[in-house]
């Protein structure tokens, strides 16, 4: 071989070696593999369920069928028998992804996040280290400018065209419970990071769509009249009761803390002609009341003719009429800042600092919102896009090709960096 062609061997960079932990109940991590996979890399993945294992592919497969406390020891023998450099995992909150976080960061193993979009739909969230409020993104108004000055000009956060990804959420959420079930016996130590189990939640699926059914004409007269408002009205999007965001970035024990705070402030602090509107979430599992309970908090605080609930309507049209809005850390709150929506956030979240959020206490927020700065709005959008999102999402077709190629680039881009 001549000095030149070994020069060129020996610069030639070593294949980085891949180890993928749990996902959504999706092929997104499949394609991720297989692309990881394209340049000779090696990639190695952990199933903890049968789920996990349909939906597996394009790595070298690897069970996990311990006590928690095992996590971390084979997580340890894991990346030390194959120079693990790089893992991917969704979810860093999952009990399983806790201990894998931890080695990581004691063995100087790279780590990246994958989530829902921030800014979905449309886009998924990629980010190294942490996502949510472990994020490693600027949480003050001059780190954000900051930052913002080094990238460059971008366009909105505008979503790419995709197909509804709900019909085949739906599909692949039955997949994964069913191979779950099926392959009970190899995987029988399982134990989900959701705190319901899957009977519960069909039993409050089943109660939700009664109750929906049962509502229906005065859910669609709340719609129009939110939709059309006479009278000024705060918004309060809620979260899913089980959600991390709820469960580990607040200080609630349950959404329902949350609507008595909400509740109780507004009945005497905002104005008298003002309305309160409580927005449920689409993919809520139905296994607690929420209209009852709020009319219930309404008649304890006497505003009960002030305080509605209602489920779906034009999220973007609500945002538009709505004095402001309060929430813990729900993702609506990115779409409230592209409308420089007043917003009072009672969580952890990313968005919540002085000049895009409202700073002062609850009770100040419902007599008069803080403004917004529109520039920093464009500075946070504009880092939330060029650092943590990726364009597609993890249920249509087109939208996890999109979003597997986009992840990988990132994720490729760093590693050459190093």
């Amino acid at each position: 071989m001549n000095t030149t062609a070994q020069s060129a061997t020996n610069k030639r960079p070593k294949p980085v070696t891949y180890l993928i932990l749990q996902g959504l109940g999706s092929p997104f991590f499949r394609e991720v593999a297989q692309l990881l996979a394209a340049d000779g890399s090696q990639v190695h993945r952990v199933n903890y369920c049968g789920g996990d294992w349909w939906f597996s592919g394009g790595a070298k497969n690897h069970r996990f069928n311990d006590k928690p406390e095992k996590l971390e020891p084979f997580y340890r023998k894991l990346i030390e028998k194959h120079a693990v450099t790089t893992i991917l995992l969704f979810g860093d909150c999952r009990p399983v992804h806790k201990a894998a976080l931890s080695v990581a960061k004691d063995m100087a193993v790279t780590a990246w996040v994958f989530e829902e979009g921030y800014t979905r739909p449309g886009f998924i969230t990629c980010e190294k280290s942490g996502t949510n409020d472990f994020s490693a993104l600027p949480r003050t108004p001059e780190a954000l400018k900051a930052r913002a000055r080094q990238i460059e000009e971008t366009d909105e956060l505008s979503a790419p065209a995709l197909p509804n990804p709900l019909p085949r959420r739906v599909r692949m959420d039955f997949a994964h419970h069913f191979w779950n079930l099926l392959l009970k016996p190899i995987y029988f130590r399982h134990q989900t990071h959701r705190p319901e189990s899957m009977g519960a939640e069909i039993r409050g699926w089943l109660s939700r769509f009664r109750r929906k059914l049962r509502f229906k004409n005065m859910n669609t007269s709340l719609i129009k009249r939110y939709e059309n408002p006479e009278k000024p009205f705060f918004m309060v999007p809620l979260q899913l009761n089980s959600d991390f965001q709820i469960r580990e970035h607040s200080d609630y024990a349950s959404v329902l803390d949350f609507i008595r705070e909400i509740v109780a402030s507004f009945a005497r602090h905002a104005p008298k002609k003002a309305l309160l509107m409580f927005k449920g979430h689409p993919l809520d599992n139905g296994l607690i009341d929420y209209r009852s309970y709020i009319a219930m908090a309404a008649v304890q605080h006497g505003i009960d003719g002030r305080v509605d609930y209602l489920e779906g309507g034009d999220l973007d049209c609500l945002l538009k009429r709505a004095e402001g809005l309060v929430l813990i850390n729900s993702t609506v709150g990115y779409a409230a800042l592209r409308k420089a929506k007043p917003m009072k956030v009672m969580g952890r979240g990313l968005y919540d600092m002085q000049g895009l959020t409202e700073q002062r206490p609850l009770d100040k927020f419902w007599e008069k919102p803080s403004g917004v700065d529109l520039g920093l709005v464009t500075d946070f959008l504009r880092v939330i896009k060029a650092d943590s999102q990726v364009p597609g999402d993890f249920f249509t077709k087109t939208g996890i090709n999109m979003a597997a190629k986009g992840a990988t680039c990132r994720i490729k881009a760093d590693t050459k960096e190093k």
